[in-house]
């Protein structure tokens, strides 16, 4: 799927971290929930879909303090 295609809640996502991406560091899940105004577990099916999606959307990076709160998450470089 190429991001020219993404629409609704995945398209919704897609733009958040790539406005938060840009903003700031790389988003975490709950910024990209707070950022859409949407419901967490739509936000995380979105990014689930993103993360698997070839060629790739969105990669996840972990965090490398190791905290509770979750990988970030950055778009894919595009080709």
């Amino acid at each position: 799927m190429r991001v020219e295609e993404l629409s609704g809640v995945d398209a919704r996502v897609y733009r958040a971290v790539a406005e938060l991406e840009h903003d700031a560091v790389s988003p975490r899940l709950g910024d990209i929930v707070r950022h859409t105004g949407l419901d967490a577990e739509e936000v995380r099916a979105a990014v689930h879909r993103l993360l698997h999606t070839e060629p790739k959307i969105l990669h996840e990076v972990p965090d490398p303090d190791r905290t509770d709160l979750g990988p970030f998450y950055e778009l894919a470089p595009r080709s």
